[in-house]
């Protein structure tokens, strides 16, 4: 009886020791997100994608590591759009996180957010014809993570964008549209006037949600809003490198108007 006694507390302790060691990886995952979002507060870029390849380590399949993942790599590419090289060593593998978060989990609204935001980069990456095919692709999960996720600036500010580009296409560019698709998609400066707007009134004190503003105003002629929305940009604290180049694109766009 005794030892009967011995081998269920042995059994006991063998349980326990199990549970700590699988709930062990989910403690560090959720630790190392923790740091991640510390280092993005302190624009530490480099390091946040450091940290979450650690976490990728624990859990390849968390839909909550993948589309942070894909989002850590934006994020360093972000700091210098002209830099080429910067974007394609990052846009790539930003993409296959974001692509295997909405393949895993189709319902997580940052998924398809970073979906729609790499694919549109991958577009501009490799050209005209490209950025036209991908165009649809980047409306389509843009809208999915609108329905998902309607209160988050960030998705309203890629739509604006998405209008913008379409609706500053070339003459040339709009040829090679029609080539592509029978029906060009449908987009304009006022539909992006919109959704910018949109953004900025859930995040006022987002640089770029004022410079695409201006930019979308300047280009329907309306000088006064963009001239308006081009000085709040300008008064606004930069916190990044990326604040302050679109700081210096607000400035040389209002010595334009």
């Amino acid at each position: 009886m005794k030892q009967q006694r011995f081998q269920l507390l042995g059994i006991g302790v063998v349980i326990v020791l199990a549970s700590m060691l699988v709930a062990a990886p989910g403690t560090d995952v959720k630790s190392l997100l923790a740091e991640v979002e510390t280092l993005r507060d302190a624009d530490n870029y480099t390091a946040a994608l450091a940290k979450m390849k650690e976490a990728e380590k624990l859990a390849p399949e968390n839909p909550k590591v993948l589309w942070k993942l894909a989002r850590a790599y934006f994020d360093v590419a972000d700091q210098d759009e002209k830099n080429i090289e910067l974007q394609k060593a990052n846009i790539y593998p930003g993409f296959e996180y974001a692509k295997k978060c909405i393949e895993i989990a189709p319902n997580v609204a940052e998924g398809h957010q970073y979906y729609s935001i790499l694919i549109g980069r991958i577009g501009e990456i490799e050209g005209t014809k490209q950025k036209i095919e991908n165009s649809y692709a980047v409306r389509e999960h843009t809208l999915k993570a609108i329905e998902l996720d309607p209160d988050n600036d960030s998705n309203y500010h890629v739509m604006g964008r998405w209008h913008f580009a379409l609706a500053d296409l070339s003459w040339v560019e709009r040829k090679i549209a029609s080539v592509i698709y029978a029906t060009p998609p449908a987009a304009s400066f006022e539909k992006a006037v919109e959704f910018f707007s949109k953004a900025h009134k859930l995040k006022p004190d987002d640089i770029r949600h004022l410079l695409w503003l201006g930019k979308s105003y300047a280009k329907l002629d309306q000088d006064n809003k963009a001239r308006d929305a081009l000085k709040k940009a300008l008064v606004l604290p930069a916190e990044s490198d990326a604040d302050k180049n679109m700081q210096q694109e607000a400035q040389e766009l209002l010595k334009k108007l």
